[in-house]
């Protein structure tokens, strides 16, 4: 299935998903294939975030609307002044939510506005998160998301890697998780993210959406 095509005609795209799941990563990959605005919605952690990525951002001419203290040496949760113009115009955007149910309160402020729109709401797995390492325990966050955020999931993205290390087979031993977990969801399972080898990424039947690394490194 070609992203791309999937998103075309949503106004709205969020991602929200599990702690360390690479939510933030996706979220401006999205914004950069797609040529909307990202927001950055994350309240819970300011190290890694998509505010990281403004400078880059901004070269590629992608807007970005973060929170005021974002990128400074301040961590004070503070929603970005400018999400309302969301839902003012045509402008489309993807909004980078923080992990779990804490990172998707902040959603049901918006959860009336967001649900007359044309949105999707992705949610980021990963194999190889602890709490969420099984489809039963990444299908039961899905849930808990949904009840905090007061919005629906509607397709599951698998970014199963372990960074650096990850290889062909790494992604390819996800694949039966990623498929249960969008089962046990009765929703589509999207694509399986990859940052590495273009052969594999050219290989159809792991429907393999190819990304960039955009985050920061801490090591």
């Amino acid at each position: 299935m070609n992203v791309t095509d999937y998103l075309s005609g949503k106004k709205i795209i969020i991602i929200a998903g599990h702690y360390g799941a690479g939510k933030t990563n996706l979220a401006v990959n999205l914004s950069v294939m797609l040529r909307c605005t990202l927001v950055d919605l994350d309240m819970v952690n300011p190290y890694f975030r998509s505010a990281d990525s403004l400078s880059e951002l901004k070269k590629l001419g992608i807007e970005c609307i973060t929170p005021e203290f974002a990128n400074t040496n301040l961590d004070i949760p503070a929603v970005p002044d400018g999400i309302n113009s969301l839902f003012a115009g045509e402008k489309r955007a993807v909004i980078d939510v923080g992990g779990d149910g804490a990172g998707a309160v902040v959603l049901g402020v918006f959860a009336d506005k967001i649900a007359l729109e044309q949105y999707e709401m992705l949610y980021v797995i990963n194999k190889y998160r602890p709490l969420i390492s099984s489809a039963e325990s990444a299908a039961a966050l899905a849930r808990h998301i949904e009840s905090k955020s007061k919005l629906k999931i509607t397709a599951v993205i698998n970014n199963s890697n372990i960074g650096e290390l990850t290889t062909e087979k790494t992604a390819s031993d996800s694949m039966e998780y990623a498929k249960k977990t969008a089962a046990l969801l009765d929703l589509p399972l999207l694509v399986t993210t990859f940052m590495g080898d273009i052969d594999f990424c050219e290989k159809k039947e792991y429907n393999i959406l190819k990304i960039k690394n955009y985050t920061k490194k801490l090591f």
